[in-house]
């Protein structure tokens, strides 16, 4: 097969290949942004002639409008790079309110006539024939000595030195195509390599800091729609609002988070406009390779935000299947104050307490009232009813909330099927009700729309190591880590799932990590005291258990886990003031049952333990999920009644 033949444009010491999209000085590659080569590109072609801005316009931008100062940066950074100054551009010339013309001598090239340079340069210092052009109608034919004798030399007769040339000539043909080939295809692409991306908190420019949830919203919005790109990592929103007002460089925050490509941008709202600025900037060069400026109705933001990721998908020259596409493609005007009051919903349930997921819930409701048919809202209640049914927050029994939940969630998907949430959702209510192939369904095609959703991932790692899907689990908790690599939540999830699988010495490792960076951080306190625990660590599980209630503010759940290690601990007393503290919080608000369940564990009193076991088991309790693998009800797993309990719950190996 014949290998394609390249072409390049030489230009001082400059060598342009169109081919690999790249620009070498004396063989060094230059740096450029997409844009700044391809106006490069038009230009070279055109050499010695005008080129008008708008056909740059229409040849460079070829499905986004830009304005002509976007041109003029451009031009400037391209003049940069090729070491104009400000006195005398020996390359570009601007013809003024025209375009530009490219002024410099250009030699355009191809690999034949780069063997050909090669072939003769080394026939020469060989001293061997170069071969003469003859063409077609040359009348000259060789002459042959008809009466010259034929002579056969002998075997032992060296060889003469007449036949070295035709020697000669094929191996240095076969030296000059691996040159060719190898040594110059090896050379580095000018367009950087972007797999994995960061979209830092946009920057508020209203002036009003009550326009803060309007702009973070827009950064969610804009991180949401590039993570359905599969091939792309996208940092999740936790980790990249840990940036917010941060005064590190750009190289410095993708070296910490490991990505390749940086998004920053600004947000203006005035009335019913909002206007937008974005750019993307290559982490490890600090070197911009796209920047535009948006301006549109505030009832289309959330579309401008799917726009601004086909924008920069299309810069970075990632691979974005059909169906990534469709997700991208906004489908529907929505009434202003239902994205108004989605957004500052999404402000307040990102916080994660429950008198946050109460105001979130008030400001979704109100979303929904505004536009019945927008579906985002609908997958936001669901979170937030979710939420308040755990064991950390617990202030809805789990069916009351679930039922909620799971109501919101299908209304989502009755208005629009490809809300990811809204099926993570669903998946969480369905693994806690024990429908087990239902909710791994849900979990699946969440992920499929959302390849980087790290809650999706976090929760299905929760549903597998509760299968005993060990293996499984840990891969699916380290990529939602990957993904949320500064979520203090998601981190503690791995130290659960770690403790789960009886890996004690990873999971305390892990929960200490999150505590020393926050020492008040209730799920890791919660989830470290049980694992010392499991590990035989009785002192130490106290201590942190009992800093897990003082930070909870007396939560149930760290009441439970607090009783559980004192009564292991034999300091009977201490359970017995824990398990009547939680009898009489009963009487105030919702305590899940299995909080009373760990505390008469501790205390030995088996039949008990049974009775609020059960009583878990009709509540649909979180922890019941994870009977199976839980080291916390290990003293209850010889009983008949437990077999009967992970028969009920799908979990024993009969039923799976």
């Amino acid at each position: 097969m014949r290998r394609q033949i390249k072409h390049f444009y030489e230009f001082g010491p400059f060598c342009l290949d169109p081919n690999e999209h790249r620009l070498l000085r004396d063989g060094q590659p230059i740096p450029l942004r997409p844009k700044v080569f391809d106006i490069l590109l038009v230009l070279i072609q055109n050499h010695g002639h005008l080129v008008e801005k708008e056909q740059l316009m229409s040849s460079v931008w070829t499905e986004q409008f830009v304005e002509e100062g976007n041109i003029n940066k451009n031009i400037s950074m391209l003049r940069r790079a090729l070491g104009e100054d400000d006195t005398g551009h020996k390359f570009i010339e601007t013809v003024p309110k025209r375009g530009y013309r490219f002024v410099g001598d250009v030699r355009e090239v191809n690999d034949h006539e780069e063997i050909d340079s090669v072939m003769e340069a080394s026939a020469k210092s060989h001293n061997l024939p170069v071969a003469e052009d003859r063409s077609s109608d040359s009348q000259e034919t060789p002459e042959y000595a008809a009466s010259a004798p034929l002579t056969t030399p002998s075997r032992t007769q060296p060889l003469k030195k007449n036949w070295i040339p035709f020697l000669a000539v094929p191996v240095l043909l076969l030296a000059v195509l691996v040159y060719v080939n190898f040594f110059r295809g090896s050379r580095p692409s000018l367009t950087p390599t972007i797999a994995s991306i960061v979209v830092l908190p946009l920057q508020n420019l209203s002036g009003d800091p009550a326009q803060e949830y309007i702009v973070d919203g827009m950064t969610d919005a804009l991180i949401g729609d590039l993570a359905k790109i599969g091939a792309l990592r996208v940092i999740s929103r936790t980790s990249a609002m840990h940036y917010k007002g941060t005064n590190k460089s750009l190289p410095e925050i993708a070296r910490e988070l490991n990505v390749d490509a940086v998004v920053e941008g600004t947000v203006q709202r005035s009335g019913d406009r909002v206007h937008v600025r974005a750019q993307l900037i290559h982490a490890a060069s600090d070197s911009h390779l796209w920047a535009a400026d948006y301006d549109r109705d505030f009832r289309d933001v959330l579309g401008l935000q799917s726009e601004v990721a086909r924008a920069i998908a299309g810069e970075i020259r990632i691979k974005i299947t059909p169906a990534e596409q469709r997700l991208l493609v906004a489908k529907r005007i929505i009434a202003r104050d239902a994205i108004d009051n989605y957004l500052q919903g999404r402000y307040f349930s990102n916080r994660r307490t429950e008198q946050d997921m109460r105001k979130a819930i008030g400001y979704f409701e109100s979303a929904i009232k505004a536009d019945p048919n927008y579906a985002q809202p609908y997958a936001g209640l669901a979170d937030c009813y979710n939420q308040l049914g755990t064991a950390m927050i617990g202030v809805l029994s789990p069916l009351e909330a679930r039922r909620t939940a799971e109501t919101a969630a299908r209304k989502a998907l009755e208005i629009d099927n490809e809300v990811a949430e809204a099926h993570t959702a669903l998946g969480y209510v369905n693994y806690f009700n024990w429908n087990w192939a239902t909710a791994e369904e849900e979990f699946k095609r969440s992920i499929e729309l959302n390849p980087n959703y790290a809650s999706a991932h976090s929760q299905y790692a929760h549903y597998l190591v509760a299968q005993e899907r060990i293996d499984e689990a840990v891969a699916e908790i380290n990529r939602a880590q990957e993904l949320d690599p500064l979520s203090l939540s998601i981190s503690s999830s791995r130290g659960f799932i770690l403790e789960n699988a009886r890996r004690y010495e990873e999971a305390i490792e892990q929960l200490r990590r999150v505590i020393a960076i926050d020492p008040n951080h209730y799920q890791a306190n919660w989830t470290l005291g049980l694992t010392y625990l499991a590990n035989g660590q009785i002192d130490q599980a106290i201590a942190t258990s009992d800093k897990a209630v003082a930070v909870s503010g007396r939560a149930p759940a760290a009441l439970g886990a607090l009783g559980l290690a004192y009564g292991v601990a034999g300091r009977k007393r201490e359970a017995n003031q824990i398990l009547n503290e939680l009898l009489q919080l009963q009487k105030q608000r919702y305590v899940t049952p299995m909080a009373l369940c760990f505390v008469y564990i501790g205390l030995g009193n088996k039949d008990q333990a049974f009775a609020w076991l059960e009583k878990g088991y009709q509540e649909r309790a979180n922890h019941i999920a994870f009977s199976k693998v839980s080291p916390t009800v290990d003293p209850l797993r010889s009983d008949p009644r437990f077999a009967d309990l992970l028969r009920r719950t799908g979990l024993d190996a009969e039923s799976r």
